[in-house]
């Protein structure tokens, strides 16, 4: 562990404005259990799930009356379903509680302050009475609550449901389930997916190319409404930041869109019987698939999956060519797991990237390459790695055959949360070899941009889907969870292993 994190270097234009430090705190190797109980809010593990989603972070002890480690203490909609598909074998009930929660809050209408519209599932519920938190957003940037600004809860909340009933106990009888909405009526479950479905397909078919893009409606809305929602999370290989004036289509979601219309298509057809929908889903999916193999994929610097596309003054997509971590969230889908010369070969392609030097730090893989322009260790998602995120990878490398570098890379994600005693939302992904974590507030004024860059700030001390994804590692040790890998597949692993081992 750092006593320190060094201070970043500063971009032409930037000039500092700001500097907190905090002090730092490391503890003995937590327990991630106890961690669950106290982000769910019950005192035994058996209890999870009883009070509904788990809130997206709290603070250890030592930090609790500091507002900088108390800033995620709410309830998330990406986040609570990532935790909630990541402990869906050992936590159904937290599963359920999670998807019934976030089917109450659904979007009912249209509303330019929450960015609510039918359908959408939420970005984050607060209550302005109670969170100063919510009294400052609604202040600063214009907010109405609960707030809608995201664009993949909502495939993420219908990829979800339908693993929860193809998983659980009741299986689609949980499509009966009764709730009361947002509009104050009676629904089933059924109609929150519906609906959820609905959002869906009107937001591909409002883009000229059928793709699932976002872009704020609110001048205080968040304007990357992804996972990586830094205001500079996106941009070109030049560093200039993606043209938020118009839709961007970040390549992940894509993926998460369609891997949620082919999972709703069978819905409709084995339990709705609705055969016409479920045709148009599958339309939308298969167009997805084809966008991201054409659009989205770059031949230079060995093959990639760029970041995403953005919108020209005159309205034509430009691709974000930029390594980043978000390729390797492909291979926790369908898009690369065919047998096709082009799906192996990509696929080969993305794994040799994500283990490169560039991608791979010693904590884990990095979320933007160490050469790209913007690249900096401690910044947000310019550089840190995130344990769920790593995760995450190592479901998709599992999946592929590839579990020599998915345990090694598991390994190293134990090794953050036993040695900074917590479980950090981020570590940063610089060159030393041990784990580091920011350790101060850094504010920049950037005059390119015109606007003060929150550069680093401390991460959260217990983070949800940090927690979920060490408590799931450690539960799917020793167990045999994949099929054995081929005799190429391992030469392969052991060559890229060979590399990395030394950082």
């Amino acid at each position: 562990m750092n006593e320190s994190a060094p201070e970043p270097d500063l971009f032409p234009g930037e000039r500092l404005v700001y500097v907190k430090e905090f002090d730092g705190y490391v503890g003995p190797p937590p327990s991630s259990i106890r961690a669950m109980e106290d982000l769910s809010g019950v005192h035994s593990a058996r209890e999870i799930g009883e009070n509904g989603p788990v809130l997206a972070a709290i603070p250890v002890a030592e930090h609790s009356r500091d507002a900088e480690f108390s800033r995620y203490k709410a309830v998330f909609g990406r986040d609570s379903l990532r935790v909630a598909a990541d402990l869906i074998d050992k936590y159904p009930a937290l599963t359920r509680s999670t998807l019934l929660t976030l089917a109450k809050l659904q979007g009912v209408d249209y509303s330019t302050q929450r960015e609510e519209e039918p359908g959408r599932i939420i970005h984050e519920a607060r209550d302005p009475r109670i969170d100063p938190v919510a009294v400052q957003l609604t202040e600063e940037r214009g907010w109405d609550w609960p707030y809608y600004g995201s664009v993949d809860a909502t495939p993420q909340f219908i990829q979800t449901l339908t693993a929860y009933c193809n998983t659980a106990d009741e299986g689609y009888r949980f499509l009966q389930q009764r709730f009361t909405g947002r509009d104050g009526e009676i629904h089933h479950v059924a109609d929150s997916l519906k609906n959820a479905v609905s959002w869906l397909v009107r937001r591909l078919e409002s883009s000229p190319e059928y793709l699932l893009e976002y872009q704020s409606s609110i001048p205080g809305g968040i304007e990357n409404q992804v996972w990586r929602d830094s205001w500079d999370g996106y941009f070109h290989a030049d560093g200039k930041i993606a043209n938020h004036g118009s839709g961007i289509a970040s390549t992940e979601v894509q993926a998460t869109a369609m891997d949620a219309l082919f999972s709703a298509a069978q819905v409709y057809v084995h339990h709705f019987n609705d055969l016409a929908t479920a045709s148009v889903l599958l339309e939308h999916a298969i167009h997805l698939r084809k966008e991201l193999m054409q659009r989205f994929w770059s031949n230079q610097r060995g093959g990639y999956f760029v970041l995403g596309a953005d919108r020209d003054s005159a309205g034509r997509l430009r691709p974000m060519e930029i390594k980043t971590s978000d390729m390797g969230h492909l291979l926790n889908g369908s898009l690369l797991s065919g047998d096709e010369p082009q799906e192996v070969e990509r696929r080969t392609a993305v794994v040799e990237q994500l283990f490169s030097e560039q991608m791979l730090a010693f904590s884990g893989i990095r979320t933007l390459a160490s050469d790209e322009v913007r690249f900096r260790a401690g910044a947000y998602h310019n550089g840190s790695v995130w344990i769920w995120e790593n995760y995450h990878i190592s479901q998709g490398l599992h999946s592929h055959g590839y579990h020599q570098l998915a345990d090694h890379l598991e390994e190293r994600l134990l090794s953050v949360a036993n040695s900074t005693g917590k479980f950090p939302e981020y570590v940063r992904g610089g060159f030393a070899r041990h784990h580091e974590i920011n350790d101060k507030v850094i504010d920049v004024w950037d005059e390119t941009n015109q606007r003060i860059n929150h550069l680093e700030q401390p991460p959260q001390d217990i983070q949800a889907w940090s927690v979920a994804a060490i408590l799931a590692i450690k539960m799917q040790r020793g167990r045999k969870r994949y099929g054995k890998s081929d005799r190429s597949t391992r030469s392969f692993e052991r060559r890229l292993l060979r590399d990395v081992r030394d950082r």
